[in-house]
């Protein structure tokens, strides 16, 4: 196939359209037109324009996911799913997941940290936080080493008596409805009965 022009795409950021004089035409990244020689007037095989449709589909999917990762933090298993619902093939997806790990752009250790800690924060036990962790597709071993690893910051019953402190002020461990309420409300944040009870305990006056 001839290749009849080449122009650069308006407001996309090295891409470029190829025209062939079969009236066939592609969009492709610049580093394409590189490493396949790609210029007016020159053929190419049926078999060259497959690897180049091929090749530029790999770059398109690390493009689209390096612009993800340059907003917010994904998970391996996320962000690999963002790229299939962009309708990127699996094994691109699969290989842009694994260029941005190797660069360390994704990192589920990393990722799980941060986002145990942010759930922490926002007064999620350990429950709660395992199953979001579960969620984004991180693996079991690698959550428990995270939850571990919050609890050497603060213990859970430690955690829930601070909550008791600034949203049940007037917590005083004497009325039996008080506490049940109370401990629902715990429960429902992902705290085991063990530290809640230990937590109410400590807490009653």
């Amino acid at each position: 196939m001839k290749i009849e022009k080449i122009e650069k795409i308006k407001f996309r950021k090295n891409m470029f359209k190829v025209f062939f004089g079969n009236g066939k035409n592609l969009a492709v990244f610049a580093d394409s037109i590189v490493k396949f020689g790609i210029k007016t007037g020159c053929d190419i095989s049926e078999n060259e324009f497959k690897e180049l449709v091929s090749y530029d589909k790999s770059n398109e999917a690390a493009s689209y996911a390096l612009a993800l990762v340059s907003k917010r933090s994904y998970s391996s298993k996320n962000l690999q799913a963002k790229l299939l619902q962009k309708g990127c093939e699996p094994e691109n997806a699969a290989k842009a997941v694994k260029k941005l790990e190797e660069f360390n752009y994704v990192n589920d250790e990393k990722f799980a940290k941060f986002y145990a800690v942010h759930l922490s924060q926002k007064g999620k036990g350990e429950f709660a936080i395992k199953a979001e962790l579960e969620k984004q597709g991180i693996e079991k071993s690698l959550i428990n080493d995270v939850l571990e690893t919050i609890k050497t910051d603060i213990e859970p019953y430690g955690q829930i008596i601070k909550i008791l402190k600034t949203k049940f002020k007037k917590f005083r461990g004497k009325d039996k409805n008080e506490i049940r309420r109370t401990a629902s409300f715990f429960l429902r944040r992902g705290f085991s009965y063990q530290d809640i009870a230990k937590a109410l305990r400590l807490c009653s006056r």
